[in-house]
């Protein structure tokens, strides 16, 4: 596995951040009320190693820029989560983008790796299974309800402030802008007024009206329509091609994500299983590895793996995070480094 834009029409910028784990997202307001931690936020690209300049200056050596073990930790932990209690994350709304993947809930990121490298759909579980924990780790029903609604109001309440602090939409301030943040950002992240036109809007609403219904989200009417007389009023402001470039930029960010993260992240189905939280702990060990591992070694082996061109690049980036050749090279260096001794 491996730009309207809504902050500038940020719905691809955010689909773009939840693939690597990073960025400057809406959910990155909600993180540092949860305390759980982004894997991207400890990580960071090697420095290149430069050539001399003429004057006699040496190359940059290489240098270890690892994540943490506590952050990289908390990605089995959380697929851990996802397969012991799948009714708990099925329960509450992913704030990536993940209707862009036809995810119905965080529990469908994962069914792939797609979770490991994004930090919202990580830190949603990690928080509801800490929620979990402090309420003595079993499961029921009831305890499912109130921990995923919970997590939901907290990525909900700061997606909300988030907008209204930038005010990047027409009118948000007023009570029907208002109302619209608050009802479009009850499954997912509010779209832009560009998305569509008149008639676009109408069936759009439409579908999200019949989608509420199935999930047995009540909406308050009079909130449901000023949401409506929102969007219809909002998308004016835009002429059409706006939308359209909004459009297109969407779809190509689709097909951006389908290249990097491949097919399989795409419209899961509930009987995609899980992914098993053992491979995860391999990553997790063979960072400890290539702890005690020289740099420029890392840096001299190189990768079959199109985020990165050598070990310690992929090791300093979140690449390794899912990347067998990655993990797999880290344990071949330590067993021919325990041959040589």
């Amino acid at each position: 596995m491996r730009d309207p834009r809504w902050w500038v029409l940020p719905l691809l910028l955010l689909a773009v951040a939840c693939t690597r784990a990073g960025g400057d997202s809406t959910a990155a307001s909600a993180t540092a009320q949860s305390g759980a931690a982004n894997p991207a936020a400890t990580a960071a690209r090697a420095p290149a190693a430069t050539e001399g300049t003429g004057t006699g200056a040496p190359a940059a050596s290489p240098e270890k820029q690892f994540p943490s073990l506590d952050t990289l930790q908390q990605i089995p932990y959380a697929y851990r989560v996802a397969n012991e209690h799948p009714e708990l994350l099925a329960k509450i709304p992913c704030y990536c983008p993940c209707e862009l993947y036809g995810h119905g809930g965080v529990i469908d990121c994962y069914r792939s790796q797609h979770a490991a490298r994004c930090a919202t759909c990580l830190e949603e579980a990690v928080v509801a299974g800490r929620m979990l924990e402090q309420a003595g780790g079993r499961g029921s029903p009831e305890l499912y309800e109130q921990i995923a609604a919970q997590v939901k109001n907290r990525y909900r309440s700061a997606i909300v402030r988030s907008h209204l602090e930038r005010n990047d939409y027409p009118d948000l301030q007023g009570p029907a802008g208002r109302a619209y943040l608050t009802v479009c950002s009850d499954c997912h992240q509010p779209p832009h007024p560009a998305m569509y036109s008149g008639d676009g809007w109408r069936r759009s609403l439409a579908r999200m009206d019949a989608y509420a219904k199935q999930r047995g989200v009540e909406v308050d009417a009079a909130q449901w329509q000023a949401a409506v007389e929102y969007v219809r009023s909002a998308s004016k402001r835009y002429p059409p091609e706006a939308g359209e470039r909004y459009r297109a930029d969407l779809a190509n960010a689709v097909e951006q994500l389908k290249r990097a993260e491949g097919e399989s992240v795409y419209y899961p189905g509930s009987q995609d299983e899980t992914l098993d939280p053992a491979w995860f702990e391999r990553m997790v060990g063979a960072y400890r590895l290539a702890r005690g591992m020289p740099a420029e070694l890392l840096a001299q082996t190189q990768i079959d793996d199109p985020d990165c061109s050598n070990l310690l690049e992929c090791l300093n980036s979140t690449a390794a995070i899912t990347s067998e050749a990655a993990v797999e090279a880290i344990y071949r260096l330590a067993e021919q480094r325990r041959g040589g001794d």
